[in-house]
């Protein structure tokens, strides 16, 4: 047997926020993932360990075989925790504040300040006690493990890469990783080539230069809030605004390009600007679309600085492949015009390319440590990673929960769930393993007809019970999707935004955004055949091939976990039917 043979690699994302598991079999093959927001039903985990005590073990347990060798990796390097409190930057930040004048200080750079300080405190504990919960908890089952004593370490932005490359198509491609806080970066550049991958820069800049905390201050000067995922609350809200060139000239000297750098502008510079930008600030009960082009303005000047920086890296490459990670590339209206306007042929996102993902990066990282002359094969990661919904849970429901629950074969679940969605019925749809990611794909979703035009308001009002500009994304069928899409290209994992074709927007108001785009997901056979399935059977009815799809949860939960969680959005909102693996579950008519 070799050292490999019967080890699995164990990937741990333990940033302080959007923490994750991972597990890699001895292959090289992602056999796991989930993140613990899911787990803990808790938005973005926020100061939770990914390791959770009885369920990290329990997952080991169903996809590692007993006697297994377990190699635990992190994608924080060996010394990150000294790097922080060795901030220089944000001591240098914080000296600054000291000496301003405590009533003429703008609340958006103390913002700032207060969020970096809290990552420098709440980021190391985690980092030191990962697989802490793992290794008791396969313990206290019992099991006969053989659990490597030292926690393999990986550079965060490699972990990135690491997960964009490696669950890629792609045999040779360039690689960005674009986030908000690395280990003394925001941003770099990589050169992957066989499943090998090495840096390209050294970037020269400073921790606050950053994209990521860019779009974090536009987030907070909205009105929105930073821990609980509300960006998304910015890129919706853009649409509506338009370019204020007033604005602009405020907010450009926070993030410009030289080449393949970022820089920004000095502290005191920086102060002046934060003061300037106050007047935009959205005032407290005041509407959100108050602030649609301060929103519209930001997210045109991000997409901007994005796409100039990826511009000089294909021109530095010569590269026509771009893998892509980090938090800032599930900005879906930034990446939709990648492909279109910076001279890269091809473009990969993952479904998880922020710190959830970097627990596949990690795991990939020391697979490939143990392994240096093996490479995985080039091709598309499944996202459908996570678990399963329990048979026995459902089992009891339709022993004891009062409701109308019928078991049907695969054909008519399909007829019977078309045919609802084409009465108007919203359907709570969760069915095979969760996605891996913070975006529904077809099996933790709730779908709609999508040529209702008041469909949307529906939804948000009554179901998810947020904003009124928040727009839904369009499932499409692979096959048919450049009928309905401009420039089109597949989008497997819903990363990207795309123009719908003019002629093909009255046929689906509910889910055209108002700018004319929808970040869809291209639905193939290959990669969830039952969505493709159910789609199919409703373009046969219809003839549309799509459908609207939104993640399964209400506005500030993650999307569900459990039976019970689904039962608990069932009963609490406007859904009208409910299908769980192979049960149909309806109220009963009074």
């Amino acid at each position: 047997m070799s050292l490999t043979e019967n080890t699995f690699f164990v990937g741990i994302a333990n940033s302080f926020h959007d923490s994750a598991l991972a597990i890699v079999s001895p292959d090289g093959e992602v056999v796991f993932a989930e993140a613990t927001e899911r787990v803990l039903q808790n938005k973005r985990a926020i100061g939770n360990a990914p390791d959770q005590f009885l369920q990290a073990a329990a997952a080991i347990a169903e996809h590692c075989p007993a006697g297994a060798r377990i190699v635990l990796a992190q994608p924080w390097s060996a010394g990150m925790v000294a790097q922080m409190a060795d901030n220089t930057d944000l001591d240098k930040l914080g000296q600054f504040i000291d000496r301003a004048n405590p009533e003429d200080l703008p609340p958006s750079l103390l913002d700032q300040y207060a969020f970096s300080r809290f990552c420098r405190q709440a980021a190391p504990p985690i980092i030191q006690i990962t697989g802490a919960n793992l290794r008791f908890g396969l313990t206290e089952r019992g099991s006969e493990y053989n659990i490597e004593p030292k926690t393999r370490s990986f550079d965060h932005h490699l972990s990135h890469a690491a997960a964009a490359c490696l669950t890629s198509p792609f045999q040779e491609a360039a690689c960005t990783v674009i986030d908000g806080y690395g280990e003394g970066k925001s941003y770099s550049c990589f050169h992957f080539k066989r499943g090998r991958i090495e840096r390209i820069n050294a970037p020269v800049h400073r921790q606050a230069t950053s994209l990521g905390y860019f779009y974090m201050t536009i987030c907070r000067l909205c009105g929105f809030g930073l821990f609980s995922g509300e960006e998304w609350k910015v890129m919706g809200l853009a649409s509506y605004g338009t370019y204020d060139t007033e604005i602009a000239a405020v907010l450009k000297p926070l993030i410009q390009v030289d080449g393949l750098n970022l820089i920004q502008c000095s502290f005191a510079e920086m102060y002046q600007i934060y003061k300037k930008l106050e007047r935009f600030r959205r005032r407290p009960n005041s509407p959100a679309f108050d602030v649609a082009n301060l929103a519209h303005t930001a997210q045109t000047i991000f997409s901007n600085v994005m796409i100039e920086f990826l511009q000089n890296l294909q021109l530095q490459t010569g590269l026509r492949n771009l893998a892509m990670g980090g938090g800032c590339l599930l900005n879906s209206a930034a990446t939709g015009l990648v492909v279109e306007q910076t001279g890269f042929t091809n473009c990969h996102v993952f479904s998880a390319p922020a710190d959830d993902g970097n627990a596949i990066g990690a795991a990939l990282l020391a697979w490939q440590e143990a392994n240096p002359g093996s490479q995985r094969l080039a091709k598309i990661q499944s996202p459908y990673l996570g678990s399963t919904m329990s048979s026995t849970m459902l089992d009891k429901v339709k022993e004891h929960s009062g409701l109308k629950v019928q078991v049907l074969p695969e054909p008519e679940i399909m007829s019977y769930t078309a045919e609802a969605l084409v009465n108007g019925e919203i359907v709570g749809w969760a069915r095979g393993r969760a996605e891996f990611g913070p975006r529904a794909l077809g099996n933790r979703s709730i779908l709609a007809d999508p040529r209702s035009g008041t469909i949307k308001e529906r939804i948000n009002a009554s179901i998810k019970f947020r904003e009124e500009f928040r727009p839904f994304a369009p499932a499409i069928l692979e096959e048919h999707a450049s009928e309905y899409f401009e420039a089109y290209h597949p989008t497997p994992y819903m990363e990207r935004a795309l123009r719908f074709r003019p002629e093909m927007q009255h046929r689906v108001p509910g889910v055209v955004h108002v700018d004319g785009t929808g970040r869809l997901q291209t639905v193939s056979k290959s990669l969830n055949p039952t969505f493709h399935q159910l789609i199919s059977a409703f373009f046969e009815k219809t003839d549309v091939p799509l459908l609207l799809n939104t993640s399964f949860n209400v506005m500030g939960k993650p999307i569900i976990h459990s039976v019970e969680d689904a039962l608990a959005v069932f009963h609490t909102s406007g859904l009208d039917l409910l299908i769980i693996n192979d049960h149909v579950i309806e109220t009963v008519a009074t």
